[in-house]
């Protein structure tokens, strides 16, 4: 069966009106098959969906059991449910501050609240299991009076559990590969770890003593020097630099192929197809971000690698990141230029009004489309505070640039829900969208959960419902061939599970 009749619509979702209450009006049906009998499943299904919009826990259920397509925006780390990093930390005898809850491969002898953990403590320490766990995650955040706010408490969670992952990615990978063919989502585009970039290691492969110092001075004193064209310059001649060594550019390649040996499991494509992003923090010195992307576009052209596209990450209203986006973007300018096959995933826009000045909110998702070239949105909060939002919208929509939703994320992280997240803002101007989980382990959630708030909140039908899922494959990184086999087996799953409810419910 082909999977052309799904997208006999129009792909980008859309909307007639927007109320007050959220409500979002029909979008175009996703099932244009010809089959009387399958429309009936479709039809009876919505009716089933209609039926119990209001009642949590039947939606529950129904989500559950839906096929859900792929999730495209999720951090491995932070995707990772907090009682396997205890599992982990005891496993290998870690130590932990009790107060903090930092993990540390070594006794740190400064702190008195440090004790190690043991194999035998993963079964026989429940309240410190408990308190662990709560601060490796959101879980029961309200319940204390915590003096941190809770996108901080969000963002620091990486570092207290981080010292349990490096040993154990493969792990970690297959933790959310079988929880995702227990959901019945059928393709992963995860953001798994960063390519390795130190001072050291460029000036040994540069045969030059303080390379990387200053390398990057020279990025620091254009970005000093505010002049958008004396950046791009710089950035450009360091790559062409780079481009012209064996040794660096080969750094690409053993990337690639490091990202493909963590992907070893007895999942077979056929069950659940995995892709991964490679990444740059933000947070990091210029010339270790730039290097960081160089790598990571070197990998991700490569046919045979399962490394399909490049991102950037960390809290975007972090101060270095203030101050170095515009350059990020450029950096990605000019690698799109000399990799234009590259796919590019942007967190962007994920700031809100009062987590920053508000002249700082104008500027960042169109600086991600315009200049960075940005093949999809991650997150796009701040969409309606865009200077010419109007003509950014218009531009996203005819260029089929999607937007990556995460509800969970940007409610507890931003405090963004109901009426005041833009997903409304992006349906009405046609903006093709993708739901998302970000970090379904630290946030508590998953895809599922995702769904539910969507018609919890937004009054979403079956019909547009359907089609999101249908998005987060035709918007996926994979391969064209890829995408279609996807397609196939999802509009078959799809099939299955409408014929169930109705015969069922």
């Amino acid at each position: 069966m082909s999977y052309k009749p799904l997208f006999a619509i129009i792909l980008a979702v859309c909307i007639s009106s927007c109320s007050s209450t959220a409500q979002l009006s029909n979008l175009p049906a996703s099932n244009a098959s010809t089959d009387s009998t399958k429309y009936d499943w479709a039809a009876q299904t919505g009716k089933y969906l209609e039926s119990i919009q209001s009642k949590e826990v039947f939606l529950r259920q129904f989500f559950a059991e839906m096929p859900k397509g792929g999730d495209l925006h999720n951090h491995l780390t932070g995707s990772v449910y907090a009682e396997t990093y205890y599992d982990i930390a005891c496993m290998d005898s870690l130590y932990v501050d009790t107060l903090s809850g930092r993990l540390y491969s070594k006794k740190d002898t400064s702190s008195i609240h440090i004790i190690r953990l043991l194999p035998d403590y993963i079964n026989s320490r429940h309240m410190l299991k408990v308190k662990l766990v709560d601060q490796w995650s959101i879980r029961n955040f309200h319940s204390y009076n915590r003096n941190i706010p809770q996108d901080e408490h969000f963002f620091n969670a990486f570092g207290l559990f981080g010292a349990a992952t490096g040993n154990h990615m493969v792990a970690l990978i297959n933790e959310l590969k079988q929880r995702a063919l227990h959901e019945n989502v059928q393709y992963l585009e995860i953001m798994g770890t960063s390519p390795s970039v130190s001072d050291k290691k460029m000036d040994s492969i540069f045969n030059t003593e303080n390379y990387y110092k200053n390398t990057n001075k020279k990025l620091l004193d254009a970005i000093q020097s505010a002049d958008t064209a004396r950046i791009r310059s710089v950035i450009d001649s360091t790559i062409k630099t780079w481009e012209q060594n064996i040794a660096w550019k080969n750094e690409g390649i053993v990337y690639g192929k490091f990202i493909d040996s963590l992907d070893a499991s007895s999942i077979a494509d056929t069950n659940l197809v995995t892709r991964y992003l490679a990444y740059a923090s933000r947070k990091s010195e210029p010339l270790t971000v730039l290097a960081q992307l160089h790598i990571g576009f070197v990998a991700s052209n490569k046919a045979a690698s399962k490394v399909v596209g490049v991102n950037i990450v960390s809290a975007e209203n972090s101060e270095i990141s203030m101050l170095h986006y515009t350059t990020h973007m450029l950096m990605f300018a000019v690698l799109k230029e000399k990799y234009p096959q590259v796919k590019a995933s942007l967190h962007a826009g994920e700031l809100t009004l009062g987590l920053v000045k508000p002249e700082d909110l104008g500027r960042h998702i169109s600086q991600a489309v315009y200049i960075a070239k940005a093949d999809r949105i991650g997150h796009g909060l701040d969409v309606a505070f865009e200077r010419s939002s109007a003509s950014l919208l218009k531009y996203m929509q005819e260029n089929f640039i999607p937007v990556e939703i995460n509800l969970t994320s940007n409610e507890f992280i931003l405090g963004v829900k109901d009426n005041e997240h833009p997903l409304p803002l992006y349906v009405k101007t046609k903006v093709p969208l993708v739901i998302s989980t970000d970090d379904a382990g630290i946030l508590r959630t998953n895809l599922a959960e995702q769904y539910v708030l969507l018609v919890r909140r937004y009054g979403l039908e079956y019909s547009q419902i359907k089609q999101l899922v249908c998005n987060s494959i035709k918007y996926s990184f994979l391969k064209e061939n890829e995408k279609q086999r996807l397609m196939e087996k999802l509009e078959r799953e799809f099939e299955t599970f409408e014929k169930n409810i109705t015969n069922n419910y």
